[in-house]
């Protein structure tokens, strides 16, 4: 499947948030996923299917001052 993260194309094998997360080697704890403007809860991740095409923003939180 290919999606837009944060402006660049991803092309990933499944079709959930969850499965994108992980494809990306992303930490799920710090993060927000919005789909098309819309966020979506860590709750939901596993089971929020992606379309082809969707834009979706990955934001993580970082420490440091």
């Amino acid at each position: 499947m290919k999606v837009n993260v944060n402006g660049q194309d991803v092309t990933f094998d499944g079709c959930t948030v969850g499965d994108l997360i992980e494809s990306l080697s992303l930490r799920m704890e710090g993060c927000a996923v919005a789909i098309e403007a819309r966020i979506i809860p860590a709750t939901r991740w596993e089971t929020e299917k992606l379309n082809e095409g969707d834009k979706v923003t990955i934001i993580r939180a970082t420490q440091g001052g």
